[in-house]
């Protein structure tokens, strides 16, 4: 995030001069169970996002906590009369909710102590419950000294600029990062990885049966072979799940991850294991030759669902050799190229488009071998009986073998960026090990986490395990590491013991908010005074020994500290909340929830997406009503395969004005506008909705709202591309017009929605274009040309007989007269001499454009 609104010169001094820094160790009872201070504590304040974790993300951080298992600290602001929690607000409030029951503990959630699945607080035993109370969280606290009383602003500005510098700063980790963490120990893929680095064609042939052509691009990247594999173990165990079962379960990385993890420990020989795998690949490679030599339609999907059945015949002992014969295979292209709509690539994952093409695809083979896939569709009662997910059976009665699961780690200690590059100097340091990914290179995050540094702004601690060998390995904290080394151009020790450079090696300061001076500045370019205190900056470092815990596993705490389901993503408005002007976030959130019971993207608003809508859709009222650019500038109208969507073309230029907006009055004003007109937009839609009366308004508006967009079965939900089609098409139809032609105008919007699902009959996108030019000319307002001389004037008050026909009182040429349309332009009368009428001034003014 860039050009941020902090440049009044006061409060740039506050921040380099006036901040407080305190670092604490606190008991979760401290915290929680201490009454006035949880009465001072506000963990919501308005700039933070809504609670978004669900029960199993609830689950594995509680399970983290009793593990013992470092979590990120804490961050608050203490304003002298209360505390705010700037970051931390999802595990702060997960506690809180624990502790007063909020929940239960649930089996997907808890990786190692699974005898506590269902147990809410109130159900521990006494003996974990005081380990809950006693452990030990840190906290990082901000305050401001030696300053007069800071008005509003002022404080908000800060505190906000904290709680961005703790959430953009972080770059999250992918689910493929996080899964090659997970299954860097196992043989199966270590020796699957191996076989596809060293046979290209293989790998190749899995690329183009399962992926995209941008995957097949990115080959040699290692990111993509951690996406290769993800897809290989779903692959190697979906057979052995119901797929009505596996439709429907929240928790499938979880069920595959479990499942292959008993696969791969019962592989007995596994070069016989990968042949047989390739088979079934080298069938469906040969399968999709042949979908290309008769120009038969395939997909993704399609080899999905055959490598499944295969799969499952090989499991009935059917001899595989039976299917790799050119008769059966000509017959089952002609039976999969015929029958393409089941095997549709949008909803894919829903759970009805999910069962309906393995149901097919299961029926293709029961014709042809005489066998039911019944067991692998629908058995649900068999497959929850079978105990095949393992789970730790620890006596919750025998607090010894619980501690034992517990980490035994020392307080953090400090150490200067200077020591920690000479330790890495005697190669006592491995920055990367295998279970990392690969560097970040994001120079403008790299450029604020140095800014941070020459403010003295605390960082989280980096976690490292010392190995029995004397390596210390990084598991925690690669990225900070990374672009402080990068900066000031020292190497580092990487997995095969080489030293290396970081990528963002002597970067380029940039994009400096409050030390904006230093920009364009390399390391070797400051003064050694800010050199000094870069060396001199103190780095939290928490170490856990090898010697004192040899159970202790670094891949789960990388991934415990790593496992960010729900990071603040860039240009959303999780991210505006916390940082912009505080009138216009208010307005947007007040209005939203205004219109909350019917005009809405999502129901289930955690994530703020109604009110990303809300400023999108204010966004688009800026663009044509402020700039008046082209539609064409800002919203892209394109087709992808048949049909026709909607995006924004830059959602980085909704930041841009916003950040505008923060810190010019006169944007702030537009936009300010731009948000009255979208309550405008949205009374021109429930016109077009309301054709009838209704004692419930917000239910009949929903579900009308809801056939006016495109019909995508019932798992079909509504898309930001249908609100901002929606309003594409009524952006420049005036109020007047749409009340008056309701009926009409919501049956040419829903022909036109409809149409947009399928372009394939007309000449596409340019068709579908015609027919929007032709709604807007069926519904424009004619421009007023003609003009009447006196003489006219006269003729038609003569013709009236001398009555005004709005009052039926007497008209003379005398009178104040006003000739005017008798069906109004604005809700399309023509413009022509027999639309026309003299009237009483005062009569035409009253009546407007009623007609």
């Amino acid at each position: 995030m860039s050009d941020i609104f902090l440049k009044d010169e006061e409060i740039h001094e506050i921040f380099k001069s006036h901040l407080t820094i305190e670092s604490k160790v606190m008991s979760i009872e401290t915290l929680f169970a201490n009454t006035r201070r949880q009465k001072n504590t506000v963990y919501d304040p308005y700039y933070q996002r809504n609670y978004v974790w669900d029960t199993d993300k609830a689950s594995y951080f509680i399970e983290s906590i009793l593990l013992g298992t470092e979590i990120p600290p804490l961050v608050f602001f203490n304003t002298g009369k209360q505390i705010e929690v700037i970051d931390g607000r999802q595990r702060f409030e997960t506690i809180k909710r624990f502790i007063e029951n909020q929940f239960h503990l649930t089996n997907n959630g808890l990786n190692v102590l699974k005898y506590l699945k269902k147990k809410s607080f109130d159900d521990l035993p006494s003996d974990i419950k005081d380990i809950f109370w006693d452990t030990k969280l840190r906290i990082i606290e901000y305050g401001v000294v030696n300053e007069p009383r800071l008005d509003d602003r002022k404080e908000d500005l800060i505190k906000k600029e904290i709680f961005r510098r703790y959430n953009s700063g972080i770059t999250p980790l992918k689910s493929v990062e996080v899964e090659k963490a997970k299954y860097i120990r196992d043989d199966t893929v270590s020796y699957f990885k191996n076989q596809l680095k060293q046979n290209k064609y293989q790998y190749s042939w899995i690329l183009e049966l399962f992926f995209l052509e941008r995957d097949m691009e990115l080959m040699e990247k290692s990111l993509t072979l951690e996406k290769v594999m993800d897809k290989i173990r779903t692959f190697l165990v979906l057979h052995n799940i119901p797929i009505g079962y596996f439709s429907t379960s929240k928790g499938r990385k979880d069920l595959i991850g479990r499942f292959f993890e008993n696969l791969s420990n019962s592989i007995d020989d596994i070069e016989i294991f990968y042949n047989n795998f390739l088979n079934k690949i080298e069938f469906l490679k040969d399968l999709k030759d042949q979908f290309m030599l008769t120009n038969s339609p395939s997909n993704r999907l399609v080899f999905e669902c055959l490598f499944w059945a295969l799969s499952i015949l090989e499991n009935e002992k059917i001899d595989l050799n039976l299917i790799n014969n050119p008769d059966f295979k000509k017959k089952l292209v002609n039976i999969v190229a015929n029958n393409i709509d089941k095997y549709k690539t949008d909803n894919s994952h829903f759970y009805k488009e999910f069962n309906e093409r393995y149901t097919f695809t299961a029926s293709i083979f029961e014709q042809e071998f005489g066998i039911s896939f019944d067991l692998y569709l629908n058995n649900k009662g068999r497959f929850k009986s079978e105990k095949l997910l393992s789970e730790v059976n620890t006596d919750p009665n025998k607090l010894h073998e619980f501690e034992s699961l517990r980490l035994n780690k020392p307080d953090a200690s400090t150490t200067t960026i200077e020591d920690i590059c000479r330790q890495m100097l005697r190669q006592r340091f491995l920055v990367r090990p295998s279970y990392q990914r690969g560097e970040a290179i994001n120079k403008v995050k790299s450029s604020a986490l140095i800014e941070s540094i020459l403010l003295g702004i605390k960082l989280p601690p980096l976690f490292v395990y010392k190995r029995n060998d004397g390596i210390s390995e990084v598991v925690d904290g690669q990225q900070r590491l990374l672009s402080i080394l990068g900066f000031i151009g020292e190497e580092f020790t990487d997995e095969g013991g080489k030293r290396v450079k970081s990528e963002k090696y002597k970067f380029t300061l940039s994009k400096l908010p409050i030390l904006n001076e230093l920009n364009g500045k390399k390391f070797d370019d400051l003064p050694d005074s800010l050199k000094d205190k870069i060396f001199d900056f103190n780095l939290s470092v928490v170490n856990i020994d090898e010697k004192i815990n040899p159970n202790f596993d670094p891949i789960d705490l990388f991934i415990r500290l790593n496992n960010k389901p729900y990071p603040i993503r860039e240009n959303t408005f999780e991210m505006w909340n916390s940082y912009i002007d505080k009138e216009i976030i208010s307005a947007i959130k007040e209005n939203t929830q205004k219109h909350s019971g019917w005009f809405y993207s999502r129901k289930n608003n955690n994530r703020m997406e109604n009110e990303e809508l809300y400023t999108s859709l204010a966004y688009l009222e800026y663009k044509s009503k402020v700039t008046k650019e082209e539609v064409s500038a800002y919203l892209d109208i394109y087709k992808i395969a048949e049909k026709v969507n909607a995006r924004i073309k830059d959602k980085n230029d909704i930041t841009k004005i916003l950040n505008l907006s923060s810190i010019n009055d006169n944007v702030k004003s537009d936009f300010i506008k731009s948000i009255k007109n979208v309550e405008s937009f949205i009374r021109k839609v429930k016109t077009v909705l309301i054709d009838k009366d209704t004692d419930n308004l917000n239910d009949f508006l929903g579900e009308e709202l809801n056939s006016v967009f495109p019909k995508g079965g019932m798992n079909a939900r509504r898309t930001l591309q249908n609100f901002y089609t929606l309003w594409y098409l009524l952006n420049n139809i005036n109020s007047e017009m749409i009340r008056t032609h309701r009926t009409e105008i919501k049956t040419e919007i829903t022909n036109i929605f409809e149409l947009m699902k399928n372009v394939s009959n007309g000449n596409g996108l340019s068709y579908f274009l015609s027919k929007v030019q032709a709604f807007w000319d069926n519904f424009s307002i004619e421009s007023r040309k003609i003009t009447l001389t006196d003489d006219e004037k006269k003729e038609l008050i003569k013709k009236q007989n001398n009555i005004c026909p709005l009052c039926s009182g007497y008209l003379f040429s005398g009178d104040e007269i006003e000739v005017d349309h008798i069906k109004p332009l604005a809700v399309g009368g023509r413009d022509s001499f027999l639309n026309l009428q003299a009237t009483h001034k005062e009569c035409n003014r009253r009546k407007k454009t009623k007609y």
